[in-house]
This record gives C-alpha cells, structure tokens and sequence, in this order.
C-alpha cells in the first residue's frame, strides 16, 4: 500500500539490524487490515498507531515476538501515563523491550501519529483549543478542544475533548465555520487517536505548571502574613492534589473539524482504541460520534455498538434543512427520521423520558438560528418528527463567525423553544457557548482562508429572504458565486 492509500500487496519481509549488527527480520503489513487508507507514513513504514491491539497482536507475531509483546508495547502507548512516542522513550519508561524487537518496530514502524501540537490557547471560561500540524495526507492544520466540566459545587474539574475527524468538512453546513473550508482531506485512525493522546500529555503538563505558578503565588502572600494565609494554604492543596491526579478526560465528541460518518474505514479502529480497557480506556457510553445523517454510515454505526450516536439536525422541514444542512438533499428528513425511528427501542413518549439516563439513546443537536428555525411552530414540528424517536435534544446557541449570514436567537425565544419541548415530555438540554472568545466554541473550528476554494454558499429559500437579515444579499452572493464557479469550469 502506498502511503496515499492505493491497495497494493504487503511489502517483501525486510531485514533490520541491532546495536550488535544481528540481523532480524521485519514482517510485512499483513493483509488482514493491508486495504486500510493511511497506514504507512510518507517513508514506507506502517504508522502502529493505526492498529487496533489484535492487529498489532497480529503484526507482532508476524515478526516472531508474540502477543504478550504487543500488550506490552500497546500499554507503553497508550497507557499508565507513559504515552511513548518512541522506542528510545520506552526506555526512560517503565517499558523495556529487547534489542531485537526494538530494531523492527524501528525499521519496519513508527510511534508517530502523524500530528504535532502547533500551538494551545485558553479561553476566558478555561476551555482550551489544540492546534495541530497534519503531517502526510492532506497536510494543513485541524483543532482539538478540551472543555471543562465540573460538578455544581465546582468540584472535580473533567474535560470533554472535542475531536477532529477531517481536515475541513465536504457537508457544507452553511451556519458552521468548518463548513466553509470544504473537505481538503481524511485524517488516519492514528490522527483521530493521537489528538487524544497529545491532549492528555498536554493537560498534565498545563496541570503542573498551574500547580507551580500558584506555589509561588501563595509562597508570595505567606511571606505577607495576614488573613489570607489559611485560604492561600488551602488552595495550595487543592493545587497539590491536582498536580498528583491531573484533570481526566471522561467524555469523548467526534464533533469537531468533520463527518465523522464520511471517514468510516479510519473512524472504526479508532473507537475500538480509543475504548479499549487495556489502552486509552474510555467507556463506549462516554464516546459520541455526531452526524449531519449519513443514513448508512449512520445504520453502521449504531450495529456496531461502538459509541453513542448524536445527529445533527438543525431544522424541522425539507425546505429549511436543505438549505443549511445541504445533505438533507440526498437523505431527507423521512428517510433519517425514519432510520432513527427504526434504530429506536421504545415509542412512548415516557419510556422516550427514561432513555436519557441510558446507553441507547440517540442526541438530536438542534443549533437555534434567529428568524430561520427558532419559532414555536418549529418546536411542535421537531416534537412530532421526533415523536417515535428514543432521544432527548441538546438545543445549541449558535455562535458566530466571520462571514456568517446568521444571528444567535433571543435568550426569551430560546427559552420558549426549550419549553415547548420539555412540555411535550422530551428531555432537553442547552449548550452555552464555551470557548467563543477563542474561536473554540461549536460551529468555530478551521480556517477557511487555508483552503484553495471555499465551499459556496446556497440561496436561502423563498420565505426567509424577506424575514432574514441580509438574506436578500446573501441570495444575490450566492447566485454570483454559482455563476463563477461555472465560468472557470468552462
């Protein structure tokens, strides 16, 4: 296989040599999972973060080393916190591994994950956005955030880290920032896993160095004496106590740059590691793929048991969501809807009420747009559309951006919107921007300027072009824009 993907047969075995010059033989990439796009890096060699641990179970034992060697090498990358991104850091580690199998994985392998942290930066609500470097692939960047969680009592800080699936997005959402840079390419299995990983190094070392600068600081006002020394003594323990544990990772979103659903053959593996007991160890029930409804891809993924299935939404008629949701146009709302009703395990609106506190249920996301899709009429319109549906609904205030032709909805219709659900007995939560003052939040993600032809806009339809805010010339761009792309098709 090449490293752009194209299925080739494995590769003759090769030979590697130790320290002490003693030959050793490299197995070749089996073909049990050889037709798998991106898993050779840009050298020829098969980037191990791609592999599922039966896979690299299987790759091990090609090489004459044995399962229990790949269970070691798979805790070495994955877990008791030594997150190796080499041979040679398994031996600062708690891992050693012989000479000679430390000669194939570096002959024939690498630890790499074909990302590298470009740079972090923290919002003023303590989320916090990674950017990465795409090595190989499409190249460009894509972004990780890590939103904070905490109990109501502000207790046991958590993060939920939002992960990219592509660089850009092909669905062309037009409300969402991603959307406007068009797809430019897939991330691999090892990109969607790596951002996990580099974000739990990341946060461990921010912990340490939080905990250290508020030493000093209570170092500082000991030196004063006064009244604030047992406050500043106790915050210095809690710093303490978060400097032992850092803050974990509970919850997992594929809800950042991307379909995850228009990225299956990378995205399967990578839920099976990232869920795996004996490596990054995330519960299946904390892990949510969302989709904009790829209905087959969806149907696959429910099947598979792998993770929880969120779908977005975002409008109540064909009309609507085929214009802010363009792959309405090839699965329109009878078809999602009614996968969703078949893939649901009760129809009654009180067994739909317990679902929430399940496994099974389904998360329908619903971004409020001012003058477009907030209105009362369409809170009953989603209450029958999802009448059969096991699900509750996380309504999201839309977060704006540059360019954007919508406008966050009122605080008041936001609360009516909720209500009109909650009273027709669905579950319902609100997701409040986190991140905004960092372009972080939902919908914020990307860079539409790194792509070589942004995605077009589409022509609102009849009825919104009078109520909607610059809709009238939003039409007049679009119409403008379609007309150019066709002249340079020409």
């Amino acid at each position: 296989m090449s490293a752009g993907g194209a299925s080739l047969s494995p590769p003759a075995a090769a030979v590697a040599a130790t320290a002490d010059h003693t030959a050793v033989e490299v197995p070749a990439v089996p073909l049990s999972f050889a037709d798998r796009p991106g898993l050779l890096d840009a050298e020829g060699r098969l980037m191990l973060k791609n592999l599922t641990l039966e896979e690299l179970q299987e790759w091990c034992e090609a090489a004459g080393h044995g399962s229990k060697r790949a269970s070691q090498l798979w805790r070495a990358i994955y877990g008791d916190k030594s997150w190796i991104r080499s041979m040679d850091d398994a031996d600062a580690s708690a891992h050693r591994f012989a000479a000679a199998f430390k000669a194939v994985v570096a002959q024939g392998a690498s630890l790499a994950g074909g990302l590298s942290l470009q740079s972090a930066s923290t919002a003023r609500d303590g989320t916090h956005k990674l950017v990465f470097a795409v090595h190989g692939g499409p190249g460009g960047n894509v972004e990780t955030v890590l939103i904070p969680m905490h109990n109501r009592d502000g207790s046991q800080l958590r993060y939920t880290a939002c992960l990219s699936s592509q660089v850009g997005c092909a669905m062309n959402c037009q409300f969402c920032y991603t959307g406007r840079m068009g797809l430019l390419g897939n991330l691999t299995t090892a990109q969607m896993v790596e951002q996990l990983v580099e974000a739990r190094r990341w946060l461990a070392q921010y912990s340490q160095q939080q905990q250290q600068q508020q030493q000093q600081q209570t170092e500082e006002v000991l030196l004063q004496g006064g009244s604030q020394q047992q406050q500043q003594q106790q915050e210095d323990a809690q710093w303490q106590q978060l400097a032992t544990a850092p803050p974990r990772i509970n919850n997992i979103v594929f809800m950042g740059m991307g379909e995850p659903l228009h990225n299956m053959s990378a995205l399967m593996p990578a839920l099976d590691i990232i869920c795996h007991p004996q490596g990054l160890a995330l519960s299946r029930s904390k892990v949510i793929v969302s989709t904009v409804g790829l209905v087959p891809q969806l149907r696959q993924l429910r099947a598979s048991g792998k993770a929880k299935l969120a779908v977005s939404l975002h409008a109540t008629t064909d009309e609507v969501r085929s214009w802010i949701v363009p792959t309405n146009r090839k699965h329109p709302l009878d078809e999602l809807i009614g996968a969703l009703r078949e893939l649901s395990s009760s129809s009654s609106s009180s067994s739909t009420r317990r679902s929430a506190k399940s496994d099974d249920f389904v998360v329908i996301e619903y971004v409020l747009l001012k003058d477009v899709n907030d209105t009362e009429e369409d809170a009953r319109r989603l209450l029958d559309l999802l009448a059969d549906v096991y699900c509750m609904v996380n309504l999201i205030v839309f977060n704006p951006h540059e360019g954007t032709r919508f406008q966050r909805s009122d605080d008041e219709q936001v609360k009516r919107f909720r209500q009109v659900l909650m009273q027709g007995g669905k579950v319902c939560t609100l997701r409040m921007s986190k991140g905004d003052d960092e372009m972080a939040a939902c919908g914020q993600l990307g860079n539409p300027e790194l792509a070589p032809r942004p995605a077009p806009l589409l022509r609102p339809p009849a009825q919104l072009r009078e109520s909607l805010p610059g809709a009238a010339a939003a039409a007049e761009a679009a119409e403008l824009q379609r007309r150019q792309l066709g002249a340079r098709q020409r």
